[in-house]
């Protein structure tokens, strides 16, 4: 598989671990096998796990790549893959509850929609609900949140879980995953970079699923979305959302234009992605001289159980929040 962003080299087959991961650039074309595919992935769910143990200091890991392409893309995956389901009550149970004008998430078996709840129906059979301008039935709802905010009415496509999804184990709970998702993640970085990333597929290899597609795993934030599980900045113009929400427990920093802001950032846990094909070491030092400060070194196998691939260097650190 060649990088869409600069022709970057081609993924060779490798094992990785007891694992072997394929990316690919599209859903019916055979994926290739590279050994630092698995672990990527296993370092944001290491971290997820970590941050569940332990919240009374922040996180940070960096890593140095010989190129950053998709590092950050496979980071934000893990983390996902590691979110905990929640746990809701039926919908026509959380219909009951909620008032004219709350805002809300359903899922059915081919749409996410979100919207204004406006009224329940149990009068008929079966019980009907009128929401985001529309009746639906309610037996044919999967799952159903009632939400504190919403940015703007939506309707999208349910995605399908996919290979990654059955590895971790998310199809068994996916409805609920979309209807209520954790949504505590931020990606910092080059955009454009970002989505071409987001527009390639991870299978796990002879499982005989279809292919997990990274932009239906990260579901990023956007005015089209029905529901999201990470928020996208552009480094360029990061200082214009500063500080950043405190629902925010993972930021992945891309690229040094986003590694700048490393003080900045409070969320439990920062992941820098540093790339060595650019020459600068600005970002490197910064992250340093934090660590020397402000930092306790962290021992990365001892306290993640991760050890990083052939060709990636990486140090971890906590620091006060």
């Amino acid at each position: 598989m060649t990088s869409k962003r600069n022709g970057g080299a081609c993924l060779t087959s490798c094992t990785v671990a007891r694992t072997q991961l394929a990316l690919s650039e599209r859903r019916d074309k055979h994926g290739f096998v590279a050994q630092w595919i698995g672990p990527l992935i296993a370092l944001g769910t290491r971290a997820a796990r970590y941050y569940r143990k332990a919240v009374d200091r922040q996180l940070v890991i960096v890593l140095s790549v010989p190129k950053r392409d998709f590092a950050a893309a496979l980071i934000g995956c893990g983390w996902v893959l590691a979110s905990e389901a929640p746990a809701l009550a039926s919908p026509l149970e959380t219909l009951r509850r909620m008032q004219p004008g709350q805002p809300m998430r359903a899922v059915n078996s081919s749409q996410i929609i979100s919207g204004t709840f406006s009224s329940l129906d149990e009068d008929t059979v079966p019980p009907r609900a009128q929401f985001a301008g529309v009746w639906w039935q309610v037996d044919k709802i999967r799952a159903l949140a009632a939400l504190k905010e919403l940015n703007t009415e939506a309707r999208e496509l349910r995605p399908e879980p996919g290979s990654l999804e059955h590895m971790a184990r998310l199809h068994l709970d996916w409805d609920t995953r979309l209807a209520y998702p954790a949504a505590d993640l931020a990606i910092v970085g080059t955009l454009n970079w970002l989505e071409q990333d987001f527009d390639a597929y991870l299978s796990k290899e002879a499982d005989g699923l279809p292919p997990s597609y990274i932009e239906s795993l990260l579901k990023p934030m956007n005015a089209k979305a029905a529901t999201w599980y990470t928020r996208l900045f552009a480094s360029a113009r990061l200082a214009d959302h500063l500080p950043l929400a405190d629902d925010l427990n993972a930021v992945i920093l891309d690229g040094n234009g986003a590694i700048k802001y490393l003080g900045d950032i409070e969320a439990p846990v920062v992941i820098c992605v540093l790339d060595r094909s650019v020459a600068d070491e600005t970002s490197a030092e910064l992250a340093m001289q934090l660590r020397n400060t402000r930092g306790e070194p962290l021992p990365l196998w001892e306290s993640l159980g991760w050890t990083p691939p052939t060709s990636v260097e990486a140090l971890a650190f906590t620091m006060a929040l």
